[in-house]
């Protein structure tokens, strides 16, 4: 491989989970964030269906190129 394509080398060790993306140690933003929006959510700072949408939302913004995503996309832009 050349180092054009070559993915960055994370610290520490990495997992990469479906729709939320690499997770490991140290923390990443994506698995904190989720993490402290589930804690609002069972401490009823935030109703729990603001903490979805706000989870979904982060998930759907990290990973806009997913294959998923777009055809979500594409699809709400067809309906509008």
């Amino acid at each position: 491989m050349d180092s054009d394509t070559e993915p960055a080398a994370l610290p520490g060790w990495h997992v990469e989970i479906p729709y939320i993306g690499p997770v490991g140690w140290p923390l990443t933003g994506s698995l904190a964030f989720i993490i402290t929006v589930g804690a609002l959510a069972a401490f009823e700072v935030i109703p729990l269906p603001v903490a979805g949408l706000l989870g979904l939302g982060h998930v759907m913004a990290r990973n806009r190129d997913h294959a998923v995503v777009s055809e979500v996309g594409a699809g709400l832009s067809s309906v509008a």
